[in-house]
């Protein structure tokens, strides 16, 4: 039977599907209908259907992106592109996106029949072909497990002849003899037996390997393994530049964990190995992306996991002191420095993972780490961060190291915060204080140093402080200071210019009334005839 998705952004078009398709005498069930991709998406994640019958065009949504993405997340789903004659050369690009056909608007009713006929042959076919695959792959159940360590005894027992492996292997119609081999491991163990609902047996997990398989394409020679719990994918590649090989690799697998994320909605692991270049590094290659993959409580599920992300190997470096790499922490957070908070964060996330220890001693490790920081942010600053029972809690129930370091970060940026807001406030205090002193003083000869030493800073932090806070400097605000005032003694026309001058600290009349001029734009006497006048 078609089950069937139709999507379309015109509503009567669904419609007019809906009633051609019920006229025939294919079996088929509309499963749902959708007027965009993510309602597609939707739908499609939901009901599994064999049939998308899409439009090339949907406002702002695109069949095309719709096609690529199912490409990827439902590979073994056939689609029917729907296109305009304008759109013709468009939906040719289709069938790069393994799309089954394309029709033309309007649409042909014969044109369509003949296509859900073929689609439901090919149906027909594979089903065929898997019952005949059922005895074989029941008659490999108890042998598959095996067949790994046949494949590694094979490599190890001839590592001096080569040449004896790869006609061993191609009796068996393996060729993977090459110039670099990476291994990537799928593990559906993860999740304290969940898995048995998602995998049950040998014959659901080959039908998972295969389809994955269908993503690797021609540039890796590949072989892989699986039990009811995990998939071991054994790539190798002619390139011998390594990092080639592994940006490689890493895409193949996150293409992978696309469909997984995709189509099983519980919890899985990729373990990814570093990049080999002789065949007798292969098993450990192998020990590796399995031992990448048991890190999902620290990195999290459903995540692709290098082994060189989480282990230091080979490389010399030693684990420094947790207590140093603490004290620095503390030491960026009193200076609110955020982006090297984040950085020693993370230094103590991945020296955590190096004690490849239970959940229970990674998180004890984070705990220690926030009653040190809220003991001392306390203690320093008296921020009332006794520590708190509710973010313990929260660490205690993580279900892995990467939500307890997002808590943390979430905690330091807080708290930062906060020291920020009473640095401000504290250096408000500070710099009104000096302003009040220039007020008061500004008839008299003040300077920097003066002020300075009046509020008990030193005159280049107050200098500093001041340009922060006030977006200009002492001297400019000691001017502004002046002039404000000299407007008050030019109403007294008694007053000579040089006498408002004096009154305003300022000896030269002449320097005062260029200030003067370069504050208001007036002369000081230009000034007082325009306030007479009011104008």
């Amino acid at each position: 039977m078609l089950n069937i998705v139709l999507v379309d952004d015109e509503q009567l078009i669904i419609h007019h599907l809906i009633k051609i398709i019920s006229s025939f005498d294919i079996p088929h069930k509309i499963v749902g209908t959708a007027n965009n991709n993510q309602q597609a998406l939707t739908i499609i994640r939901e009901t599994h259907p064999n049939l998308v019958i899409t439009d090339i065009r949907m406002g702002a949504s695109n069949g095309l992106d719709l096609c690529d993405t199912l490409k990827v997340t439902m590979p073994h789903t056939k689609v029917i592109i729907l296109s305009g004659f304008d759109d013709f050369t468009y939906a040719q690009k289709a069938l790069s996106y393994n799309v089954f056909n394309y029709l033309l608007k309007p649409i042909n009713e014969k044109d369509l029949y003949d296509q859900l006929t073929k689609v439901q042959e090919i149906l027909e076919k594979e089903k065929e072909a898997e019952a005949k695959d059922f005895m074989l792959k029941e008659q490999l159940q108890e042998c598959l497990p095996l067949m790994q360590e046949w494949f590694f005894k094979i490599i190890r027992e001839n590592l001096d002849h080569l040449e004896i492996i790869d006609s061993t292997f191609r009796l068996f119609n393996i060729d993977i003899l090459n110039e670099s081999y990476q291994s990537l491991y799928i593990d559906f163990s993860q999740d304290n037996g969940e898995s048995q609902a998602v995998e049950k047996d040998f014959l659901n997990v080959s039908r998972l390997a295969q389809t994955i398989m269908l993503f690797i394409g021609d540039y890796f020679k590949t072989i892989y393994f699986y039990d009811t719990s995990s998939i071991t994918i054994i790539l190798s590649s002619e390139n011998t530049q390594i990092e080639e090989v592994h940006q490689r690799s890493y895409h193949l697998a996150d293409r992978i964990r696309q469909y997984l994320d995709f189509n099983y909605p519980r919890h899985f692991s990729i373990g990814l190995s570093t990049t080999v270049q002789n065949i007798s590094s292969l098993r450990q290659s192998v020990k590796d992306a399995i031992a990448a993959s048991k890190y999902s409580f620290y990195i999290g599920f459903n995540e692709i996991i290098c082994i060189t992300d989480v282990e230091l190997r080979n490389t010399g470096e030693t684990i420094p002191n947790f207590k140093y790499i603490q004290e620095d922490l503390l030491k960026y957070v009193k200076l609110c420095d955020l982006p090297h908070c984040e950085q020693y964060l993370n230094i103590f996330y991945l020296n955590v993972l190096q004690l490849h220890g239970d959940r229970s001693l990674a998180t004890n490790k984070f705990l220690e780490l926030y009653y040190y920081l809220s003991n001392a942010l306390n203690q320093e600053f008296d921020l009332g961060h006794i520590p708190s029972q509710e973010v313990v809690s929260q660490i205690k129930s993580c279900t892995n190291l990467e939500e307890i370091k997002n808590i943390l970060s979430h905690y330091i940026t807080g708290s930062i915060r906060e020291i920020e807001q009473m640095r401000t406030t504290k250096s408000r205090k500070l710099i009104d204080r000096a302003k009040a002193y220039i007020q008061k003083n500004y008839a008299h000869d003040i300077s920097l140093e003066s002020i300075a030493f009046e509020i008990g800073l030193s005159a280049c932090y107050l200098s500093t402080l001041f340009k922060n806070i006030e977006k200009t400097s002492i001297k400019e605000y000691i001017i502004d200071v002046r002039i404000e005032a000299s407007k008050q003694y030019l109403l007294d026309i008694d007053l000579k210019i040089y006498e408002v001058a004096a009154n305003v600290g300022y000896t030269d009349s002449r320097y005062f009334s260029q200030l003067f001029r370069k504050k208001t734009g007036y002369t000081p006497g230009q000034y007082r005839e325009f306030m007479k006048s009011g104008t």
